[in-house]
């Protein structure tokens, strides 16, 4: 489960790989759900369109556990490595601080990494793991806002992502660096 934090999970798949009986596997699933340990976060939608992901994402509750499972050490994070292999951990553990700031109003959607649901605000959240960020970057949160399901209610779109620049991109687009999320953002 550390290994594939913020993916779909089959059950079929990871019974195979773990040589164990399926219903074993989702007693465990189980288990580590009561447990907190992942946490599984189910499609959103507006009632408009049908729901468009088959299975919930599991995501990792503790990045530090999941980082110890996975052997990885301090030099795993350094700039020069291949920041798309961590996309994963990095999308679960921006789910949590967000989370922790905003309980019981996290959401997933395909297209969108993290769906925050204020009433008539969407805060449409996407993490790239990426060094730098380009407006390609919110071609996902523009459709959603524009002419997806959130385009009747006012949608800010946010890009979280490794570096350390702040940028606005119009429109209540915004690419902060995750690091915002324990240090006062000025936009």
């Amino acid at each position: 489960m550390a290994a594939r934090s913020a993916q779909e999970i089959n059950i079929s798949e990871l019974a195979k790989l773990s040589r164990l009986q399926p219903v074993t596997v989702e007693q465990y699933l189980d288990i580590l759900i009561r447990l907190s340990m992942p946490i599984k976060l189910g499609a959103w939608t507006s009632g408009v369109s049908k729901r468009e992901i088959k299975n919930p994402k599991y995501h990792f509750a503790d990045s530090g556990i999941a980082c110890a499972l996975r052997r990885f050490t301090k030099d795993t994070f350094s700039i020069e490595n291949n920041w798309q292999a961590l996309g994963g951990l990095l999308e679960s553990f921006v789910l949590n601080e967000l989370l922790r700031a905003v309980p019981m109003q996290v959401a997933d959607q395909r297209e969108i990494d993290i769906l925050i649901d204020g009433g008539s605000l969407l805060v449409c959240v996407e993490i790239k793991a990426s060094a730098s960020v380009c407006s390609d970057d919110f071609k996902h949160l523009k459709w959603f806002s524009k002419d997806g399901p959130g385009r009747s209610r006012t949608c800010t779109g946010i890009v979280f992502y490794p570096g350390q620049e702040k940028f606005t991109f119009g429109d209540r687009r915004f690419a902060l660096p995750v690091s915002a999320l324990w240090n006062e953002v000025k936009v």
